[in-house]
């Protein structure tokens, strides 16, 4: 797992980047929304499979997530951004979620 988590973290990471810069200049990325959407699918199969969360990706999720909030209040037209934050929270949910749900204590 570690291997494949490294990668699809890597991917994230350098998707934010293509994602969070432009909204700094209130424009948007769609195309590495689309992308982004496409890693995570991956990174839930994985992380479902394994029953574990990275921490790292942890924190790459909620920093993609802080950044789109935060930039949410700059980007002129809300209505195609917006729903980009209501599908990360979805994504947040559905790994951390069922993830949690799956696990014994």
């Amino acid at each position: 797992m570690d291997g494949k988590m490294s990668a699809i973290i890597m991917q994230i990471d350098t998707l934010a980047t293509d994602i969070i810069v432009p909204l700094r200049r209130k424009i948007i990325n769609e195309a590495g929304f689309m992308r982004l959407y496409a890693v995570l699918e991956e990174a839930y199969v994985l992380i479902e499979h394994e029953r574990q969360i990275d921490r790292e990706l942890a924190a790459i999720l909620f920093l993609i997530y802080s950044q789109l909030v935060t930039q949410s209040n700059y980007v002129y037209d809300k209505s195609t951004f917006v729903p980009h934050i209501g599908k990360m929270q979805g994504y947040i949910r559905k790994i951390f979620g069922g993830t949690l749900q799956n696990l014994s204590f």
